[in-house]
């Protein structure tokens, strides 16, 4: 074997000295992405649940409020004043996210 090909023997050897354990390297970091995508996953259904349990509510409310529009009381008007106040509020911290609040420009 030449000087030549017993460099590049020995520089392949370490190449592959070093590539060990990174397959368990690999498979480390395979788990946390994992995890992190479970957490995710976690989160957004939680949030999706929180989501729909704030619609039923709204939805309860302004049944309530329908149920008495031609003669609101006044535990109806408050009732729809504290909604109406929710909702804006609650619009005005999303924002215009989908785009319907502004109309395109012709």
């Amino acid at each position: 074997m030449s000087l030549g090909d017993a460099f590049l023997a020995q520089q392949i050897q370490e190449a592959f000295d070093r590539l060990e354990g990174m397959d368990e390297k690999l498979d480390l970091v395979l788990e946390m992405l994992g995890e992190f995508m479970a957490t995710a996953a976690e989160q957004l259904n939680l949030l999706n649940t929180k989501l729909d349990d704030l619609i039923a509510d709204i939805r309860a409310a302004l049944e309530a409020l329908n149920a008495e529009r031609e003669n609101l009381t006044p535990t109806g008007q408050a009732a729809l004043d504290a909604i109406t106040v929710k909702v804006d509020a609650f619009d005005a911290e999303i924002g215009d996210a989908d785009g319907s609040d502004t109309p395109p420009t012709p």
